[in-house]
């Protein structure tokens, strides 16, 4: 599932606050989940998000003006992937907000 965050931050910036935001983001996932996260390149992070069971990887590209992303539902999650698509993107966009 692909997500798309517009900002008008810049690369650096977003990178920044997405960064800084990442601490405050594991306590807002619903039921106690956990979160892991990878810087695999300079703009590109690596999510793993655990909830209810079950494991959500998350591939977020921070870009000049927009944050992009892509979600693994796991089948279990399926109904469910509107809320948890919606739950990174409001997250994120949160993120960018705050400097």
């Amino acid at each position: 599932m692909q997500i798309t965050i517009p900002h008008s931050l810049g690369r650096d910036e977003a990178r920044r606050r997405i960064e800084q935001g990442l601490p405050k983001l594991a306590a807002h996932i619903p039921g106690g989940g956990s979160l892991e996260s990878e810087w695999t390149g300079p703009d590109t992070l690596q999510l793993t998000i655990g909830a209810m069971g079950q494991t959500i990887p998350v591939t977020l590209a921070i870009e000049d003006a927009a944050v992009t992303g892509e979600l693994t539902i796991p089948a279990f999650l399926k109904m469910m992937s509107g809320q948890i698509a919606e739950f990174v993107k409001v997250s994120a966009g949160k993120m960018l907000d705050k400097p």
